[in-house]
């Protein structure tokens, strides 16, 4: 499912003291079965975005175009046909999880998209498999479990309903490098195995550096810059917008200023394997 907003202001608020605007003529395109992370800080606007595709909120100005659907801010007709194939995973699980146990979080999905399935608890083992959780969560409750259980059943209450369109909203905030590891490989197979359009909002750059194929960076609600995950090869262009080089990167253009010639990888693996060419 492509997704395109255009010249898309976002604000909230407005006309009291507290307006505020998140976005300003913001566009761009976000590809079928493709990643794409959009990279900015607090400020930048990209908290936002997963609303605006969800048409939970509505632009200002502008339209968000989502498959055949198009947020402009009118009714969307049968909106919850949208909504079924628009998977948001939020930053704070909190905000999406308010059943007593993981089996009434996973299955309310099924019940309020009307999903017609006989196997329900099949569908629940097999998404919880999917984020490396075993059928054993199911009777858990939801306040028994930790921040990193909690963002795993977060988002395989999204993909019990089989979305086209995932977005993970700050998915590695709070999570150990093992999760980060297991997270990237699941995106990784949504998007190769089963086509999923695969939409990341953070400010971490060293995962989106090991995950993403398009990177668009917003500051103050702009998009400045786009292109593929290489532009974050620029430390330059990171800090000017508020943003940390990925430590890959960073040991990578240490070494360009040493006359150490490293082509640059998102695998540390292949990285060793490049200190070692130079080092013979």
């Amino acid at each position: 499912m492509d997704i395109s907003f255009n010249n898309v202001t976002y604000k909230e608020n407005r006309g009291t003291p507290l307006e505020m605007t998140y976005l300003k003529n913001f566009s761009c395109k976000i590809n079928k079965s493709e990643i794409t992370t959009l990279l900015g800080d607090s400020l930048s606007g990209i908290k936002v975005i997963g609303n605006l595709i969800n048409a939970v909120d509505f632009p200002y100005i502008g339209t968000i175009k989502i498959g055949k659907y198009i947020n402009d801010g009118k009714k969307i007709k049968n909106v919850n046909a949208l909504r079924m194939n628009i998977g948001h995973v939020k930053m704070n699980p909190d905000e999406m999880l308010f059943n007593k146990t993981v089996k009434q979080e996973l299955t309310f999905g099924l019940t309020y998209f009307k999903y017609k399935l006989n196997k329900k608890d099949i569908r629940c083992t097999e998404a919880l498999k999917l984020v490396n959780l075993g059928e054993e969560y199911l009777d858990k409750k939801i306040n028994t479990l930790t921040l990193t259980e909690k963002k795993k059943i977060s988002l395989a209450s999204i993909l019990i309903f089989n979305p086209k369109v995932i977005i993970l909203e700050e998915p590695t905030i709070g999570i150990s490098t093992k999760d980060k590891e297991e997270l990237k490989k699941l995106i990784k197979t949504l998007k190769e195995k089963y086509k999923k359009t695969i939409i990341i909002l953070t400010k971490d750059t060293d995962f989106a550096y090991k995950i993403a194929e398009r990177v668009h960076i917003l500051y103050k609600g702009t998009l400045v810059s786009s292109g593929t995950k290489e532009i974050m090869n620029d430390e330059t262009l990171l800090k000017t917008y508020g943003l940390k080089a990925p430590e890959i990167v960073k040991f990578v253009n240490v070494a360009k200023k040493k006359k150490i010639d490293l082509k640059y990888t998102d695998n540390i693996l292949d990285l060793i394997k490049e200190v070692y060419r130079n080092a013979k």
